[in-house]
């Protein structure tokens, strides 16, 4: 039996392959298919970014491996999935800009505090 290591291993090894074989068709597509395909892309680079670091245990690990092409598997549970990309992208848009205008708030009241010269 193999440990939980080689396991995880031979998964993200597996989802490489997935993804370059991927990569490969969309270099023989269309400008169109793969301008329509490049969310997938992004998204399916996310997920194997995830199997960088061990965050499964060797079951989860297990059962992804009986899977024919597990990445795609994940991405098509993403898909389903009713969590907001988007909200987090509004958030973070929301965040920097109020620390921006919080930046530019006190520069002018720095500014003002300064005699002049």
């Amino acid at each position: 039996m193999q440990n939980e290591q080689d396991m995880h291993d031979l998964l993200y090894e597996k989802m490489c392959n997935e993804q370059e074989n991927f990569i490969e068709k969309l270099k023989h597509s269309s400008p169109e298919e793969i301008i329509s395909a490049s969310y997938e892309k992004v998204m399916r680079d996310d997920i194997l970014m995830l199997f960088e670091s061990d965050f499964l245990d060797a079951k989860q690990i297990k059962e992804l491996l009986r899977l024919e092409y597990p990445l795609s598997a994940c991405y098509n549970e993403w898909l389903k999935n009713d969590y907001s990309y988007m909200d987090m992208l509004r958030d973070t848009v929301d965040d920097f800009s109020k620390e921006l205008v919080k930046e530019n708030e006190q520069a002018k009241k720095k500014k003002r505090h300064q005699p002049e010269r």
